[in-house]
């Protein structure tokens, strides 16, 4: 038993045992496309629910074992196929073939942000997001401008389309029980409003500024520019340096990146 235990702990398995969550779940999808990737379906709580709403699901499942004894534990159901594989590294191309796809799943604490922050750009292949994540990190997904909880993780949400919080998942609802709460969020890609290079150069200069976040913004991205650059980048782009790097919208980093980068800075 302590073996499995240990194993759980690597892997994230904190299995989803409530129906009426994942209903929810497989509710909160669009009808459209009528496709669902699944990722981290464990024991298949809610991958029955999908089965129930859509034609296909592809289940994407990094524990060989339970990948190998899905089909059969939900009575190989028509529509289900099981691929034993890694979201976090597996080519997304070679996983969501045959796409547009739309995702859900009941993601590892441990492998969500980089999961999430690896789905968001490929707009192309997804057309909506909707997963369960521990709390905190949904608070910091979906943290607007002024939130405490805001960072660069809101940022890159925001820039992939933006994201809600839908509801809140005791841990009572899982087996074993985690030992925080989880939350399901949703998002829906959109291409970027700006191009890469310029969203680049606003994440790398929100990064600087996050890692000071207590200081006002002319204070928190000093390192980045000699401080009469800065004063006129911050002019320019009508970016108010006395604010907190949380008080910034995202248009407000592209604005003064793409002023910085103009001046040299992150080339």
């Amino acid at each position: 038993m302590a073996t499995v235990r240990t194993r759980r702990q690597r892997l994230g398995q904190h299995f989803l045992c409530d129906a009426g969550t994942a209903h929810a779940i497989a509710a909160a999808l669009p009808p459209e496309p009528p496709r669902v990737l699944e990722i981290g379906p464990g024991k298949g709580a809610l991958t029955r629910c999908l089965l129930a709403r859509f034609p296909a699901v592809r289940a994407v499942e990094l524990d060989e074992r339970l990948a190998r004894g899905l089909a059969s534990r939900l009575g190989d159901p028509p529509g289900l196929e099981v691929r034993h594989a890694d979201a976090l590294a597996d080519p997304l191309d070679d996983l969501a073939g045959d796409g547009p796809w739309q995702v859900a799943g009941n993601l590892p604490y441990a492998v969500a942000t980089p999961i999430v922050r690896r789905l968001l750009p490929r707009h192309d292949l997804f057309g909506s997001l909707v997963v369960m994540v521990q709390l905190e990190v949904a608070l910091r997904l979906v943290a607007p401008p002024g939130s405490a909880d805001r960072g660069l993780l809101s940022l890159e949400a925001e820039a992939g389309g933006g994201g809600e919080l839908l509801f809140r998942v005791p841990p009572g609802k899982f087996d074993p029980p985690p030992k925080v709460t989880s939350a399901v969020v949703r998002f829906a890609p959109r291409p970027p409003a700006a191009r890469p290079e310029a969203l680049a150069a606003a994440l790398r200069l929100a990064s600087e500024a996050f890692s000071h976040r207590r200081k006002k913004l002319a204070n928190a991205v000093a390192a980045c520019a000699p401080p009469e650059r800065l004063a006129a980048a911050l002019a320019a782009s009508g970016v108010d340096g006395s604010l907190r790097p949380q008080q910034l919208e995202l248009a407000a980093w592209l604005r003064l990146g793409a002023e910085l980068a103009g001046g040299g800075w992150g080339a």
